[in-house]
């Protein structure tokens, strides 16, 4: 799904040779190419979204509620990123931004609102953070390691690459204080205190995300721009559904996903104990797979077309989005049903997003400057062996999260 910008195809630079011969004539005509394009994705939407609903009405066993709901989401994410793409393609390009910012990541958000509604604070605090890890080392490292099996260099726009590295390191200052200072003071009426805090840190958070906007879009859209490996010259490819057909669509994959996302969370509790798993492994590493599943593989694509501008934009500025929009819009969303959803994070989970946005920087810091036309140019350097350091980090952190024991004692989310 978008990353806070343009639509998919134009953000992504997923273009066709010659558009024009492939844009359907009406909206039945895009149906069929849209099926007929992805009939794994729509054989899962077709089974796996009626029979976890049946499966929810008609009381089977937990775990089969939680895997069918679980499999369901993956194609109706697909689905939504779809529909948004192509509203986004015909209402400009500063209201498809915002479309965009609204739904590139509403699965996570309904995902957390589900968890919220159900007293799930730590599976949602999980999730937030797993989407992040997901990103910055899965599908980076992903882009990375496959891009450079095809290219033994890649170049990206380094000033880009920092100044997201540098919100990253925003959202580790908003969470890490919030963390910090609960874990200083002891006292209940500074917990109180704290919850007060992460609620107006969680507004000044949307308010540098949506001055973000602003500044990729407008002021600075050439920090952002493709850089010299990628094809400036492609024509942008049309969408396939017209505006009211792919926004009736979004409403409904969005109304769909809903239910979907409740029946999930409200069977993890008694799926995580028959399968003896801890809520922290299934909210950092399986949920955020079902929600990042187009990014993951959106990511890869076009880094193996040598466009490392745009396989960042989706990975690094996917992350952004869940530490500077997602994250705070779901404390407020804890605020308006009156639960403690805050910015006090696990120390444990504290010390992982730091390390990992520690390890990400670094690496997005290797480049070098070239002079062009009497400006310097930043650009950054990517190989398939920091792809693999990134793909062993991610794999050292689900490790500690499958071994780590369920009870409350040996949790590493749990909040006392």
């Amino acid at each position: 799904m978008a990353a806070g910008g343009q639509s998919l195809k134009h953000q992504y630079g997923l273009h066709g040779e010659d558009p024009a011969d492939a844009v359907p004539q009406n909206d039945v005509e895009g149906c069929i190419k849209i099926c007929g394009e992805h009939p794994f994705l729509v054989a899962l939407l077709v089974v796996a979204t009626p029979t976890g609903f049946v499966a929810h009405h008609l009381e089977w066993a937990p775990q089969w509620i939680f895997f069918f709901n679980f499999i369901a989401i993956i194609p109706l994410a697909w689905l939504i990123g779809k529909a948004t793409e192509d509203v986004a393609a015909k209402v400009g390009e500063t209201l498809g931004g915002l479309l965009n910012a609204t739904f590139g990541n509403v699965v996570e958000m309904l995902i957390c609102i589900s968890g919220i509604r159900n007293g799930e604070i730590e599976v949602v605090q999980c999730t937030l953070l797993g989407s992040i890890l997901s990103n910055l080392l899965l599908v980076m490292g992903c882009a990375f390691l496959f891009g450079g099996m095809f290219f033994a260099i890649q170049e990206y726009n380094q000033s880009g690459a920092a100044l997201q590295c540098s919100m990253m390191s925003m959202s580790v200052f908003a969470i890490g204080l919030p963390t910090i200072y609960v874990n200083v003071l002891h006292q209940e009426v500074e917990f109180e205190h704290m919850v007060t805090v992460s609620r107006w840190i969680s507004v000044l958070l949307l308010s540098i995300y949506a001055a973000y906007l602003v500044f990729q879009l407008n002021t600075h859209a050439d920090l952002f721009a493709q850089g010299s490996g990628e094809e400036d010259d492609e024509e942008e490819e049309l969408p396939d559904l017209s505006v009211i057909t792919a926004a009736v669509l979004l409403g409904m994959a969005t109304i769909t996903t809903s239910f979907a996302t409740d029946y999930l969370i409200g069977a993890l509790e008694e799926t995580v104990d028959e399968l003896n798993l801890s809520k922290e492994f299934v909210g950092i590493i399986l949920l955020p797979i079902i929600g990042n599943a187009a990014e993951h593989y959106t990511a890869i694509t076009v880094a193996m077309k040598n466009k490392m501008d745009l396989s960042l934009g989706v990975a690094v500025g996917s992350s952004v989005q869940m530490a500077l929009l997602v994250t705070p819009f779901t404390v407020l969303v804890g605020w308006f049903y009156g639960t403690e959803m805050t910015l006090n994070f696990h120390a444990f989970q504290l010390a992982v997003l730091v390390f990992a946005v520690f390890l990400v920087t670094t690496i997005l810091s290797t480049g070098r400057t070239e002079r062009e036309d009497g400006q310097r140019t930043l650009v950054g350097k990517s190989n398939w062996f920091q792809g693999y350091i990134l793909l062993v980090a991610y794999v050292v952190v689900g490790l500690i999260y499958f071994f780590e024991g369920s009870s409350p004692e040996a949790s590493l989310s749990h909040l006392n």
